[in-house]
């Protein structure tokens, strides 16, 4: 479950996904506090927690999981047999310049931790949108 340069329909998905941040807002670049709470927002929103690194060696070596240099981000929920209580999400900072990126990702990623059956189908996407507006809600 990553975010990546990979199929077109998948990224035209990932991209039509709408911040609720004002224009002037998306633009900003972000550091990792930010991202961290902006993450709990995310995690209200879907009703998930999840841990948040930044450290990606550190998630592959805990893992075991190769995180690749064109990946923005990627969970781990744990394997099939043994769910973790809470799932880890690392996201290259290389690949998520904006708040608006960050946004996107978050809700890319959280799709997959909450639906995880539903790989990259249009309701995934419908779905994460509704974690979006959902953080906007949250945020105002």
């Amino acid at each position: 479950m990553t975010l990546h340069k990979g199929h077109p329909l998948t990224m035209a998905r990932h991209e039509a996904l709408v911040s609720p941040l004002p224009v002037a807002e998306c633009v900003q670049a972000v550091d990792p506090r930010w991202l961290r709470t902006r993450a709990e927002l995310f995690m209200e929103a879907s009703q998930l927690p999840f841990a948040l690194t930044f450290d990606l060696a550190r998630y592959s070596q805990v893992t075991g999981l190769t995180f690749h240099a064109h990946y923005a981000a990627q969970v781990f929920l744990g394997e099939h047999d043994s769910r973790l209580d809470i799932p880890l999400m690392a996201v290259n900072l290389t690949h998520v310049p904006t708040k608006e990126a960050a946004d996107r990702v978050f809700a890319h990623e959280v799709m997959h931790l909450r639906w995880p059956s539903y790989g990259h189908k249009q309701v995934a996407f419908e779905r994460a949108q509704n974690v979006l507006d959902t953080v906007g809600t949250l945020a105002a």
